[in-house]
This record gives structure tokens, C-alpha cells and sequence, in this order.
């Protein structure tokens, strides 16, 4: 019997055997008695065998809830297509005029005491002192440890 299981492993995993063969592989790995060499093939076909049953319970519960899926009604879907497209446009039109859109992308200002300044040459020279105050972090760990260490 070893080398007829032997002989339909080999089918099997070549890809040759029948469903019949392959029931008769399951059979016979469900056993407990099983040679020592052939027991690593035991979980492949258990695994297949559970698969198998889990596979015929599913279709016996499908089989009996054949009840079919409720659909929603064609003017519904048109409607709900209909306003997802409207919804977009409006988006799309809000983003693309924004009145303050077009003049935050050609001009800089800074506001200083409170007022709006608008000169590009006053802009940079603020913007040119600020950069000029900001400390990188190794200098300012530098400047701890120095503190540190005095």
C-alpha cells in the first residue's frame, strides 16, 4: 500500500492525479498510523480535507439564503451620481477663484506695527533681518555647553 500512496504522491505533485486519486491521498492521511517519512505530508492533506468541508458548508449555507442582494433603484444611483458630480464642480470652482488666490501669488508684504507693507525692497530687508537673528541649533547647543562648562 506505501508504494501505491508513494506512487500517487508523486502524481499528485506533478500535477497528474484524478479527484478520486486525491481523495483516496486524503483518506489515507488521516490515518494515525502513518509512516515516519510520510508524515510530513500529513498537514497538506488535512489542511485540503478541512478545506474541503469548509468549502461544502459554505456552499449549503449559500444554497439556502439564496435570497438575491437588494439593489437600489435606478433613479437613486442616477441621483446620487448626478450630485457627486455637482458637489465636485463646486469644489473645483470654489478652489480655482478664491479672490485673494491671485494677489497672495504676485505680491509679498510683511506687516510691521500692525500696518501692511507692500515694497519689495522693505519686504527684503526685513525678511534679511529676520534670517539674520535666527540661531541654528548647533549654535545653540554650542553656546549650553559653554555656559556648562565656564
Amino acid at each position: 500500500m506505501t508504494t501505491d500512496i508513494r506512487h500517487l504522491l508523486d502524481k499528485y505533485f506533478e500535477g497528474d492525479s484524478s479527484a478520486e486519486e486525491e481523495k483516496i491521498l486524503r483518506r489515507y492521511f488521516a490515518q494515525d498510523n502513518l509512516p515516519e517519512d510520510l508524515k510530513v505530508y500529513a498537514s497538506i492533506f488535512c489542511f485540503l480535507d478541512d478545506e474541503a468541508a469548509a468549502l461544502a458548508v459554505l456552499n449549503e449555507i449559500r444554497s439556502e439564503n439564496n435570497v438575491p442582494a437588494r439593489r437600489r433603484p435606478v433613479f437613486l444611483r442616477k441621483l446620487l451620481t448626478i450630485a457627486a458630480v455637482a458637489a465636485s464642480l463646486l469644489i473645483a470652482i470654489l478652489l480655482l477663484t478664491r479672490p485673494d488666490r491671485q494677489s497672495s501669488l504676485n505680491e509679498s508684504y510683511v506687516w510691521v506695527d500692525g500696518k501692511q507693507i507692500t515694497d519689495p525692497a522693505t519686504v527684503r530687508k526685513y525678511a534679511e533681518a529676520s534670517f539674520g537673528k535666527v540661531q541654528s541649533e548647533s549654535d545653540i547647543i554650542e553656546d549650553q555647553l559653554r555656559f556648562i562648562l565656564e
